[in-house]
């Protein structure tokens, strides 16, 4: 029983939440609590269940209950004769918790805030870790808290040690299969394991099994076997060129694992359990435009020949050997991939990143950058660090920045959060701002863990203070920044494309305490390495939904993760080293997607003919290639996605403003993630034709079946024969055809630029209203049949 001192506190979610590793724990076995980040107090939870398996009071009795007992004992015969003692979990169970070194003294704080516990936290020098293990032994602690590296160093102490249950807080760290962390902690003979995370699935499907391999050791089979029964089929059907078979085979596998697997090991709440005490957000990303000068600097690099052997390393060698390239005459190192990511990220971010600052580096990296800018700068004279951070042709965000805080001064009571990654573009802000009269505080990894609190406190309560700059490296967790507002993520800084650093950044202000709605914009450069690194972001939070809640997304984009056969648009080193000068790659991706969608929905959706022609491949592929000449200028309508002009919708006042500075387009993140109805009428639909066919299969091997054998029978020929009254079925391809034109003639698509506005808007209604546009447009179309 949770102690009343501590469930009045505890909010419905929660209990479920220590419900949950009750079950577990009695059992026997581990599991994860995958609380979306910004839901309060994971730790309540965790302290919950350990006051109930501990069968803690809540109150003075607890108090220094273990160190009392253990006194006993020692008054006692067994320990005079033999200086032995029980085991430590003997009569109360005990707990090992692993945490990131940063968050260790806040889990200290909550234990003292939540109840009386014997804790000891194994941290700070050999001397008091070896007498903290030394009051654990002897039974007199209840907990022991350390850090990740502490704990993978000190695995051989720590692994065979009496405790009841082991809780990784952050447990997405043991990711990898094959990391010192992982293997280490896979030496634990305690096999009630407990991790908490927001994301599991950061990256891959992989990583899912991995984690919850850890704590329900072989319990998901082998990774070889999770890979081909649940990552393959995931991943090749969210491809936009998936067959029918694949995208039915993919919703199969998503549904058993959503309602079957994990709920077994496995428990997620997102913020929707809690939206309706939170204000609305608002995540808008931005694609701004590389001036000028960073394009020019940017096709120099990729026009290096380092770069090109990277781009073209799996072409035939000109040598004549059959060989591939980089692994003949056109070697390249390990880490140069890296190397070109990094510099191409500066770039987009601005151009002043690449040269040489006014500090005192390390010689060889003084010398690596002033090559870098001699030869990004060719024929030029190399720029002054100092002079280029307020040069408008360095950087095209900069202007993006100063629209959004000019129009967000405005209002004294706004508040800004400005994210980034790069230490160095945090010092660069810092005097731009300081060049405006804008006041601010930084917290960088430089700002000392007592000072921080103040800084958050300042920011809250100073009228003056309008903005706080913030390393997401050092303000990643802990800081609650409720009295912001506005949060600003300046570019992209992570060639590992991981989606969690952004949301982990916006979450600092979108939390329990927030009262106003908080509006996020995230500032890319549009066309280069960044829209590439959001694109994959995209494309992992689609994973996630799909493999949590078995939702079914748009697919937007080709490309699959981990086959090297089918790279698409996201995946290989072309794509990564490719610079999108003229096109804005991820509105097409989005628009395809939105306009295949809503072709699907008219040639399938609603109509008075139920029973539809079945086609063995993609009906739109072959829509494409076989149409007819009547039909040449409305074949899939996809020949209208080809207009660049910029879709005729309603703006708020920032973004015309933001288009008045040359941003051609914006969205936002959520609408993208929404699940599609039509992508799940379509899987739908394929699901119950794959049954049917099943069902036939299997009357065909069983003869004996009745309902085979009525099929087989040849009915008595009727006569007279009756006339009958029928009509032929309209085939998709028609039903097409006949509604785009009608969607026209209604005024519904009023220009080229509108089709894809309107699929958007038309694939997020409700079924109900998709129909009633099917039934207006079916009866148009009644007036050329």
């Amino acid at each position: 029983m949770v102690p009343a001192s501590i469930n009045t506190y505890l909010r419905p979610y929660q209990r479920d939440g220590v419900q949950f590793f009750w079950d577990l724990y009695h059992e026997g076995r581990g599991g994860i609590l995958g609380d979306d980040m910004g839901l309060v107090c994971k730790t309540i939870q965790v302290i919950s269940l350990l006051s109930a398996i501990m069968k803690k009071h809540g109150d003075v009795r607890d108090i220094d209950r273990r160190r009392n007992y253990v006194s006993k004992l020692q008054d006692g015969p067994e320990w005079r004769k033999h200086r032995t003692l029980p085991p430590a979990n003997d009569v109360w169970p005990t707990c090992l918790i692993i945490a990131p070194s940063s968050v260790v003294p806040n889990w200290e704080r909550e234990f003292q805030t939540w109840g009386y516990f014997e804790v000891g936290c194994y941290t700070g020098s050999p001397t008091y870790r070896e007498e903290v293990l030394t009051d654990f032994k002897m039974g007199r602690l209840d907990v022991i808290i350390t850090s990740f590296d502490l704990a993978r160093r000190d695995i051989s102490l720590l692994d065979e040690l009496a405790w009841s249950t082991i809780i990784v807080d952050e447990v997405h760290r043991v990711k990898n299969p094959r990391s010192k962390i992982t293997l280490a902690y896979n030496q634990f003979e305690c096999m009630r394991r407990f991790g908490l995370t927001g994301t599991a699935i950061q990256n891959s499907y992989n990583e899912l099994w991995t984690i919850v391999d850890w704590t329900n050791p072989g319990k998901l089979g082998t990774s070889k076997q999770w890979k081909g029964y649940v990552v393959k089929p995931l991943t090749v059907g969210q491809s936009a060129t998936a067959t029918e078979e694949e995208r039915t085979k993919a919703l199969t596998v998503a549904i058993i694992v959503r309602d079957k697997l994990l709920p077994k090991f496995f428990k997620r709440r997102t913020k929707d359990i809690i939206k309706h005490q939170l204000p609305a957000k608002t995540d808008e990303v931005v694609f701004c435009p590389l001036t000028v000068k960073q394009i020019a600097v940017y096709k120099r690099i990729l026009a290096m020949e380092a770069v090109q052997n990277i781009i073209r390393k799996d072409e035939s060698c000109e040598c004549g050997s059959q060989k591939k390239r980089k692994d003949c005459c056109y070697p390249f190192g390990k880490g140069d991939i890296l190397k070109f990511m990094s510099i191409l990220i500066k770039i987009s971010n601005h151009l002043a990143l690449i040269l040489p600052g006014d500090t005192i580096l390390i010689i060889n990296q003084t010398i690596r950058h002033r090559e870098l800018s001699e030869f990004a700068f060719a024929g030029q004279t190399v720029p002054k660090f100092g002079p280029s951070m307020l040069q408008p042709s360095f950087c095209g965000k900069w202007s993006v920045l100063d629209t959004l805080l000019k129009e967000w001064r405005k209002d004294r009571s706004n508040k800004v959060l400005i994210f980034t990654k790069s230490v160095k573009l945090l010092d660069m802000m810092e005097f731009h701002l300081n060049t405006h009269g804008y006041g601010f505080l930084k917290l960088d990894g430089s700002t000392n863990q007592p000072e921080r609190m103040p800084m958050i406190d300042r920011f809250h309560q100073d009228p003056d203070v309008f903005i706080f700059l913030i390393s997401t490296l050092a303000g990643g967790t802990g800081l609650n920044l409720t009295g912001a507002n506005k949060v600003v993520i300046f570019g992209k800084h992570d060639p590992k494309f991981n989606p969690a650093h952004d949301l982990q950044a916006m979450d600092r202000a979108y939390r329990f305490g927030q009262t106003r709605d908080v509006h996020v914009y995230r500032l890319l450069g549009a066309g280069s390495i960044e829209e590439l690194i959001y694109a994959r972001q995209l494309y992992k939070q689609q994973q996630m939904a799909i493999g949590y809640q078995a939702s079914v997304q748009t697919r937007y984009f080709s490309g699959v993760q981990g086959d090297t056969s089918r790279q698409g648009e996201l995946f290989g080193a072309k794509n990564i080293f490719k610079l999108h000068e003229d096109t804005l790659a991820t509105k097409l991706a989005i628009e395809r997607a939105s306009i295949s969608e809503l072709d699907w929905a008219l040639a399938h959706l609603g109509g008075k003919s139920k029973k539809r022609l079945k086609t063995k491949d993609d009906w739109m592929q072959e829509a494409d290639q076989k149409g007819g000449n009547e039909e040449a200028d409305l074949r899939g309508l996809t020949a209208l996605l080809f207009d660049d002009d910029p879709p005729e919708v309603d703006e708020n006042d920032i973004q015309k403003t933001l288009g008045a500075i040359g941003v051609k387009y914006s969205h936002l993140n959520d609408d993208v993630l929404l699940p599609s109805r039509i992508e799940e009428e379509r899987s739908r639909n394929a699901l119950k034709e794959h049954k049917r066919r099943q069902q036939a299969r299997r009357k065909l091997k069983d003869p004996d079946d009745e309902d085979s054998v009525k099929m087989s029978k040849t009915p008595d020929p009727e006569w007279p024969p009756k006339r009958k009254h029928h009509k032929v079925p309209v085939s998709p391809r028609k039903q097409l055809v006949s509604r785009q034109r009608a969607l026209i003639e209604l005024g519904m698509i009023k220009s080229p630029s509108h089709l894809p506005v309107f699929a958007q808007s038309f694939g997020r209604k409700p079924i109900g209203e998709q129909e009633k546009i099917l039934g207006k447009l079916d009866e148009r179309a009644q007036h050329h049949s």
